[in-house]
């Protein structure tokens, strides 16, 4: 006659209690952060510390900072490539694709700036959102639109309105850099772009290739962040990027 199954000291148990609780709390999918960063050296270590928290990877390329950035965003624990720059964003971001794809193009990379315009806190807004019917998540910021200055509004609502006539796609803040790709969506694509005008060409790549998408609601941030986006300049190249890259 067998014996019933004995069971599990109280020790035991908990352990199976805790490992219960880690396989349902852990991440479904493998998630990089990828930041840009140009002089961030007064909030780069907070918004890796914070990203680090929720279990992501972290990689920080540095535009050729002249000040702590590199050395603070280690500190953290992020993975950091220096350029010999400033390169611009958009090279700052398809050299940290190259690197990531020499090792392992991660199921997601979520982006965001190192300027503290972007809270890394609300990252587990496009986390819950990583689903089987998305392959890209871009940020809306326009439920606080009243927190833009008057000249960034503007040139938003003229880079959006164009990249919308283009592409027939009614995303509402076409110029958000946070937002996510799947990595397998960006191992489909060529980035040329060099600055700003690189969120444009990724939304056209994406949207070529017949990515799927969502908007997810984040801050408004502009009291007390520095930026380094020229309204006249930038808003010219973004909307050249448009024309540019209307087929993809």
């Amino acid at each position: 006659m067998s014996r019933p199954a004995s069971s599990p000291p109280e020790k035991e148990k908990a352990s199976l209690r805790d490992r219960s609780v880690e396989a349902r709390t852990a991440p479904v999918c493998r998630v990089t952060a990828l930041i840009p960063a140009y002089n961030c050296a007064t909030q780069i270590g907070k918004i890796v510390e914070e990203l680090l928290e929720l279990d992501l990877k972290v990689l920080v390329v540095d535009d050729g900072s002249i000040d702590d950035t590199a050395s603070l965003a280690s500190e953290a624990g992020a993975t950091v490539v220096r350029l010999e720059g400033p390169l611009g964003k958009g090279s700052a971001i398809s050299w940290g694709i190259r690197k990531l794809k020499v090792s392992f193009l991660p199921d997601w990379l979520l982006f965001l700036d190192g300027d503290g315009q972007h809270l890394a806190r609300e990252a587990p807004r496009f986390l819950g959102a990583m689903d089987e019917s998305v392959d890209m998540l871009i940020g809306n910021r326009l439920e606080e639109a009243g927190n833009f200055p008057a000249y960034r509004f503007i040139t938003n609502r003229v880079g959006s309105k164009i990249l919308r006539w283009i592409s027939g796609a009614c995303i509402p803040d076409t110029q958000c850099g946070y937002r996510a790709f799947r990595g397998s969506l960006l191992a489909k694509m060529k980035l040329e772009s060099s600055g700003f005008e690189i969120d444009t060409e990724m939304l056209l790549k994406a949207l070529h290739l017949g990515a799927r998408w969502k908007t997810v609601p984040v801050s408004a941030v502009y009291a007390g962040q520095g930026s380094h986006f020229r309204p006249v300049a930038d808003t010219y190249e973004i909307s050249m990027a448009a024309l540019r890259y209307a087929r993809g």
